[in-house]
C-alpha cells in the first residue's frame, strides 16, 4: 500500500503574527493558533477558499487570508503541488523543488 505524504495533500501555514491569533478562514470556524503553530490543512487552501467564493460570492474568508499573508500575520509553508496528466502515455506526475531546481515526481497517491 502506497502512502500519500503530506505535501501532496495538504497545505501548511505559520502563524507568524508574534502573538495568538484567530484566523477565521482556517478550518469551518477559524482556528486560534499559537505563536510559532504550524498547522497542516486537507487539500489546497487557496483553491477551497477561491471555491468557497465562486460557490457563495462572498470574499470575506479569502480577503483575510490575503491580508493575513500580506502582512506578515501568516506564512504559508507548503501547498498540495500541481498534478500534471500526460495523454501520450497515461502517466501522472507532480511538480517539485529538488536541490533548488524544479523538478517532476511521481505522486505517493496515484
Amino acid at each position: 500500500m502506497v502512502v500519500a505524504t503530506t505535501t501532496e495533500l495538504y497545505t501548511v501555514v505559520e502563524n507568524t503574527s508574534g502573538s495568538s491569533r484567530v484566523f477565521g478562514f482556517l478550518g469551518p470556524r477559524g482556528m486560534r493558533l499559537a505563536v510559532g503553530e504550524v498547522v497542516a490543512l486537507p487539500g489546497d487552501l487557496v483553491a477551497a477558499l477561491g471555491a468557497d467564493h465562486q460557490k457563495n460570492g462572498k470574499r470575506r474568508k479569502f480577503n483575510g487570508f490575503e491580508r493575513a499573508l500580506t502582512e506578515g500575520a501568516l506564512v504559508m509553508r507548503s501547498r498540495p503541488a500541481p498534478i500534471l496528466y500526460d495523454a501520450a502515455d497515461g502517466s501522472a506526475q507532480l511538480l517539485n523543488v529538488s536541490g533548488g531546481a524544479l523538478a517532476i515526481a511521481d505522486p505517493t497517491y496515484v
